[in-house]
């Protein structure tokens, strides 16, 4: 959890966007979600998108953009380092390993899957297979939507070759973690879209992602946000919203997994990054056609509206969850700079309004930039 200390200073606010490994191997990207006992902490999305998750799968879709500046509406601010990125790597010659697994994560974030594929094939023949050319390869094939081919190639990434035990970026317990992923819920994914892609069901029809065997229902089996059943939370991990993190930033298109996240956070009580995602959905995604996600978007949107009603006015910046009770050392560094209760709001009353104002500025063009880049379909 994040939060923010008000003591009132001239203060800026310096949001790091977090390395998105996973799925997509690239070798200079760490693993961004802590991992211990077998399971990942998640990463805050923030009431208004304005959290590192938030911020990163923002750039991600940026990455993907091919859109003009005319028609896009706004600069594109992170695209033309992929494609710069791509360029220098195509110019190598006798590319390492490694540089191989660069190029393809580069190409598969510029939303350029067919350039991975030509890359990665012919290495796929390889007596002795690098896991994270496999990997990317059949990530490569799921983007275009051939199921088939990449449950092909990441079965042998994942069950025969499996994760090395000194892939970069990650630390043995993240490496662990991956293994997981990508053998119960990546090939889960993958088999989902296959089937999906079988039955061919109109969007009329459409469930949210089956990813995990739970029903979103109150104990009176009821879509009630955050009254999640005791026996349907039961059935989610622990870790239940970082996975799905994790799968987003690897497939930042899949609007189905867009939407199951909603649905982690609208159980979980967390109504406003719900209210966000599902906004996101039905509008620039373009999923309003789905009667149950707009069932949901409803109820959660109303809950929203009352936590924005009821929120205090310093809410911490990147709080998805309860608030926490003061801890020990903010009463001692109070001490220690000799200010009462009344003495510290009379000083922050003073800066308010600049504090207010320069967050208010940074958190429009965030959401300028974040509501802007959501792709279609």
């Amino acid at each position: 959890m994040f939060r923010t200390v008000t003591i009132a200073v001239f203060v800026t606010v310096a949001v790091p966007v977090p390395h998105t490994q996973a799925g997509v191997y690239t070798p200079d990207e760490p693993v961004p979600f802590p991992v211990a006992a077998g399971m990942a902490a998640e990463l805050p999305f923030g009431p208004e998108f304005e959290g590192p998750f938030a911020l990163a799968f923002g750039k991600l879709l940026n990455d993907a953009d091919p859109r003009p500046e005319a028609v896009r509406g706004s600069k594109n601010p992170d695209r033309p380092a992929v494609l710069a990125r791509i360029d220098a790597l195509k110019r190598k010659p006798n590319r390492s390993p490694d540089e191989v697994a660069a190029l393809s994560a580069a190409y598969l974030r510029a939303g350029d899957p067919a350039g991975a594929v030509n890359l990665l094939a012919p290495l796929s023949r390889s007596r002795s297979p690098d896991f994270r050319a496999l990997a990317n390869l059949a990530h490569a094939h799921a983007a275009r939507g051939e199921w088939e081919d990449a449950i092909r190639w990441h079965e042998l990434a994942a069950f025969e070759v499996g994760v090395p035990d000194d892939l970069p970026g990650a630390t043995p317990e993240q490496r662990k973690w991956l293994q997981k992923v990508e053998r119960q819920y990546y090939a889960k994914w993958l088999q989902i879209h296959r089937q999906r892609a079988a039955a061919k069901l109109p969007p009329e029809r459409e469930e949210v992602f089956p990813l995990f065997p739970v029903k979103f229902v109150s104990e009176a089996g009821k879509y009630e946000p955050g009254k999640l059943a005791a026996a349907e939370k039961a059935k989610l991990p622990p870790d239940a919203v970082a996975v799905v993190q994790q799968l987003l930033l690897w497939a930042p298109w899949d609007t189905a997994l867009y939407w199951l996240l909603a649905e982690l956070y609208a159980a979980d009580g967390r109504v406003r990054p719900a209210d966000v995602i599902f906004f996101q959905c039905a509008n620039s995604r373009q999923y309003s056609n789905r009667p149950l996600l707009m069932e949901h978007r409803h109820a959660v949107g109303l809950a929203a509206d009352r936590a924005r009603r009821a929120a205090p006015v310093e809410a911490p910046l990147f709080d998805d969850g309860p608030p926490e009770p003061p801890k020990r050392e903010e009463r001692d560094l109070l001490a220690a700079l000799h200010l009462s209760a009344g003495q510290l709001i009379a000083v922050g009353a003073v800066f308010a309004a600049v504090v207010l104002a320069m967050l208010a500025l940074q958190v429009r063009v965030i959401r300028r930039r974040f509501r802007g880049c959501g792709p279609a379909g």
